[in-house]
């Protein structure tokens, strides 16, 4: 998530998103530093098994004894390391998971609106258009004192089917932005 990804501040869910963002992150920090504990305690193995070969040439002592048990004690903690850092990236795996299906529902939502918008819109530039039509017929059939009137009409009806096509043509660029959203998120 090292890109900028503003369009995603539109999304119905984003809160949700962002707080799956701030975990991924906090898991991110955590797994850098359990990588740098696990480096520390493979360095530190390194430098017992030195100690221990070293030692090992003379008989049975006491602080062989020694290093061997801290030799258990880090591998130990070399394990217990290996599985947080396996925990780690696959809790991260999933959050990365769920903001990706987060955001596919957010684009589904937003997607709908404005595909419902731009039905609505259709229906209302048919209605205003026929009432545009039947203004004008009336108009061009009246006589001189109704002509005002139905004039009057057959213009505020144009000029709602003026302010439908307007609509409908900003919810085309709205479904054709979320289209080119979700091919960026999911190709």
């Amino acid at each position: 998530m090292a890109r900028t990804r503003r369009y995603l501040n539109n999304l119905p869910n984003i809160t949700r998103i962002k707080d799956l963002a701030h975990d991924i992150l906090d898991y991110e920090l955590k797994l850098d530093q359990a990588k740098q504990e696990r480096s520390r305690i493979k360095n530190e193995i390194l430098a017992l098994e030195t100690k221990l070969i070293a030692r090992e040439r003379g008989e049975y002592s006491p602080k062989r004894e020694k290093t061997r048990m801290k030799l258990n004690n880090f591998s130990d903690d070399l394990v217990a390391t290996d599985k947080k850092i396996n925990d780690l990236k696959r809790n991260i795996s999933d959050s990365k998971s769920m903001v990706n299906d987060e955001i596919r529902e957010g684009l589904s939502k937003i997607y709908k609106k404005a595909k419902l918008e731009r039905d609505e819109g259709l229906k209302d530039l048919i209605r205003h258009q026929n009432l545009a039509d039947e203004a004008h017929n009336k108009f061009a059939n009246s006589s001189p004192e109704e002509a005002p009137q139905y004039h009057h009409q057959w213009i505020s009806n144009v000029q709602r089917v003026i302010e439908d096509e307007e609509r409908i043509e900003r919810s085309e660029k709205e479904l054709e932005a979320i289209k080119r959203v979700y091919r960026l998120e999911f190709g």
